[in-house]
């Protein structure tokens, strides 16, 4: 069974004491204040993908500790914190950095680099060790980046629209989707055919025009 690892930011409650208490009775996870923003992360399994996980998590986090999460969170990480969570020495990680070792699939781009201090996003590091460097992986699958940008988005409505509304756009959002994909599968075979069929018929008249002109018998 494949469990996420979801990191969000919320809303900073009014007591941040009551709100960890009620958090780790009913959640698998860590959540801190940090430079006044509220950071959580929840383990979630159960789950189809990992946008439906999110999903789940953040109303769950709505309905029983009654914030609001407002974003996923990057998880920015530079060289020496990924020596870290990796538990590998830094000299290790400046070769996977800069291709010296695991050749043939290159280490993801920096998000960032300020004060040329490379910055990356946890969650895609992590999924280039699951596949390059199996034994630096966290176990727990994160949100691609993509992922958090469909998460992001679906949190800004879901804060901002009334529920009503908001349960009827993504009801309408489904609808579309698989009246899309029944569109695709549903159109005819022949479509198709007679293309190929039109396309020959094109060669055979490129073929014909070409053909040098025969010469006339003599008498």
């Amino acid at each position: 069974m494949t469990t996420y690892a979801l990191k969000f930011e919320a809303e900073l409650p009014d007591v941040v004491d009551a709100c960890e208490a009620a958090f780790y009775e009913h959640f698998d996870g860590l959540i801190s204040e940090s430079y006044g923003r509220l950071l959580i992360t929840v383990y979630m399994d159960g789950h189809e993908n990992a946008v439906s996980a999110a999903k789940c998590a953040a109303m769950e986090l709505r309905r029983k500790l009654d914030i609001s999460v407002r974003r996923t969170d990057r998880d920015l990480v530079d060289a020496s914190e990924i020596s870290r969570r990796t538990d590998r020495s830094r000299e290790s990680v400046r070769q996977l950095i800069n291709g010296e070792r695991r050749r043939g699939t290159p280490f993801p781009k920096p998000v960032a680099a300020p004060n040329g201090k490379r910055l990356w996003e946890w969650g895609v590091v992590n999924e280039w060790l699951r596949l390059n460097v199996p034994e630096g992986a966290d176990p727990e699958h994160h949100l691609s980046r993509d992922e958090m940008t469909v998460v992001d988005g679906w949190l800004l409505r879901w804060n901002t629209l009334p529920r009503d509304q908001h349960v009827r756009s993504e009801f309408l959002e489904i609808v579309a989707s698989v009246s899309a994909h029944r569109e695709l599968h549903r159109r005819p075979r022949p479509e198709s055919e007679a293309w190929v069929s039109s396309w020959n018929v094109r060669e055979q008249v490129v073929q014909t025009e070409s053909r040098p002109a025969s010469t006339p018998s003599r008498g």
